[in-house]
């Protein structure tokens, strides 16, 4: 491959990327619009989620959001009951988060619709294709990882 197929194939890829990013951000689960929670709301329940116990700090290293886009975001979700905030037992002047049951369900649902809407997505596709996303898709994002 010479140096202006590398270009072009840099540009086509770039370009799918961003029509994908746009789509994927336009998405919003039923779920979360029952609640009236926006796709940001979502990232920061799962960044809890997946950190029982986490502080804003740690959410902003996980999902690369300004710590005052999640203390605002945040506020709404504890006022919602979706997210407690509490001090640490280790440390008291340490503040943790957590999900509310409710909140757990939520984002449990929401999860489960978003592997159904990607499994919708790949059920169209032969298998090689599939694994062959699944793979592009596994690359990339071990790429983003180390930036």
């Amino acid at each position: 491959m010479d140096q202006r197929d590398v270009k072009s194939l840099e540009r086509q890829t770039a370009l799918a990327l961003e029509r994908l990013a746009i789509k994927l951000g336009q998405y919003r689960p039923a779920e979360a619009r029952t609640h009236r929670l926006s796709n940001q709301q979502i990232i920061i329940m799962a960044a809890i989620f997946d950190r029982p116990g986490c502080n804003v700090k740690a959410i902003t290293e996980e999902t690369g959001m300004f710590q005052s886009t999640i203390s605002r975001s945040l506020e709404g979700l504890i006022a919602s009951g979706h997210v407690r905030r509490g001090r640490s037992n280790l440390d008291s002047r340490m503040t943790e988060l957590h999900l509310s049951e409710t909140g757990s369900d939520i984002l449990a649902a929401v999860r489960n619709e978003w592997r159904s809407r990607v499994s919708a997505l790949l059920s169209g596709l032969q298998p090689a294709d599939r694994r062959a996303a699944a793979a592009g898709i596994e690359l990339l994002s071990k790429e983003l990882d180390l930036q």
